[in-house]
């Protein structure tokens, strides 16, 4: 009797901290999932290696990690910054994005020259194929246009108007963008444009935006 009941004590005692330690796990999940944080969710999984809450707890702390870097490299906004996002995240959502960007710097090193150097579309000149898109900017009377980035989603280049519309208030306020469709080694692009009255009017936009550290590119369509 003696036994059984010390036996009884020790699974009572047992089943206790068995409790305890599983109340201790959801208040600290919760805890976690309440701030939303990586420090939190760094701090759950090393309290709680085990927990049942440690996969999504490990997929979240991906997601805002990936989010954190994403913004750091954009606020940077150099190749180099792009290139050590995608190496420390190639599985990320913003992979892609960051890619195009990179493809910018490339334009942006050559592709002035480039595109200037196109002769200018005639009025009688057959419309580009789809997703060229110069053809119809030039029909449209905007032979000559700046470009401000190239997106991997449509969404993501009104996005980016938005901010620069707000950013720079004065300069872009009488202009409007032309999403172009296009495509490039990574796949489907869509590169921000504003088309200008002149050539000389695409330059002096882009100096300005260039003081601010702003990718700008001239063009004649």
């Amino acid at each position: 009797m003696r036994h059984t009941g010390i036996h009884s004590a020790v699974a009572m005692i047992l089943s206790l901290l068995l409790l305890s330690a599983c109340s201790r796990e959801n208040a600290d999940w919760k805890s976690a999932s309440t701030a939303d944080t990586i420090e939190a969710y760094q701090q759950f999984l090393q309290q709680h290696p085990k927990a049942g809450e440690a996969a999504a707890a490990q997929a979240r702390l991906k997601t805002l990690t990936d989010d954190r870097d994403w913004q750091a490299a954009a606020g940077a906004d150099t190749r180099a910054a792009y290139e050590q996002f995608i190496a420390q995240h190639a599985d990320s959502k913003w992979t892609q994005e960051a890619r195009i960007r990179i493809e910018n710097f490339a334009q942006g090193a050559g592709g002035a020259s480039t595109v200037a150097a196109q002769p200018p579309a005639s009025p009688a000149a057959s419309p580009a194929p789809a997703g060229r898109g110069t053809a119809s900017l030039a029909k449209a009377g905007h032979a000559n246009f700046v470009q401000l980035g190239a997106f991997s989603s449509k969404q993501r280049a009104q996005s980016e108007w938005k901010q620069l519309a707000a950013r720079f208030p004065s300069e872009l306020k009488s202009l409007k963008p032309a999403y172009v469709q296009g495509k490039s080694k990574n796949g489907p692009v869509y590169r921000l444009r504003v088309p200008v009255a002149s050539v000389d009017a695409a330059k002096g936009l882009c100096g300005a935006l260039k003081k601010h550290q702003q990718l700008c590119v001239p063009g004649t369509a």
